[in-house]
């Protein structure tokens, strides 16, 4: 198939963003130093991101005067919380993990490493879940809808129906972005 070029219009043919709109364009996007010190300081203590973009909404007057969007700022917080997963805290859960490994021989994890080797995303199930799974795999949902934790994963658990109509759990992942392996 070849495509070619048919016809050029050289005259614009949209409107061009008012300085009203411009911070909707992502070219003029980005959260600037002071703003950063405010979402930074802020989430560290807990303030959740949408109360801290809307802290600095109305410091600005208007979400017009501010130069990122609230997608921004949970891009933002999320790689701030990341960066604070200390190396510690990685290592202990591997080590619970492979405890949990000696005990069970049903256990099985896996876990994502970003490009420095930070923890990204995990997920483990154990071998009473796989018996629940095996009896009851008829129906499955997975469920990422629950709240970001201190470190911005989500926690997303595999369910199972039983024959009860009860739910019965058979694994869960702690995911970046909700983005699987």
């Amino acid at each position: 198939m070849i495509i070619g070029l048919y016809k050029f219009i050289e005259k614009h043919n949209h409107p061009l963003a008012t300085p009203k709109d411009r911070h909707l364009l992502r070219s003029h996007r980005d959260v600037r130093e002071i703003n950063a010190t405010v979402l930074r300081s802020l989430s560290k203590v807990g303030v959740r991101t949408c109360d801290v973009f809307a802290y600095i909404v109305d410091q600005a007057d208007d979400i017009e005067n501010i130069e990122f969007s609230k997608r921004d700022a949970y891009n933002f917080i999320n790689r701030e919380k990341l960066l604070r997963i200390e190396a510690s805290d990685a290592s202990s859960l591997l080590k619970l993990f492979r405890g949990c490994r000696k005990s069970d021989p049903f256990f099985e994890w896996d876990a994502k490493f970003d490009e420095e080797q930070r923890l990204t995303n995990f997920l483990w199930v154990d071998g009473h879940c796989k018996v629940d799974y095996d009896a009851f795999g008829d129906v499955i949902i997975f469920d990422i809808s629950y709240q970001m934790n201190t470190y911005n994963l989500a926690c997303a658990p595999l369910i199972v129906v039983n024959n009860h109509k009860q739910n019965a759990f058979f694994w869960a992942a702690f995911l970046v972005d909700n983005r699987f392996f």
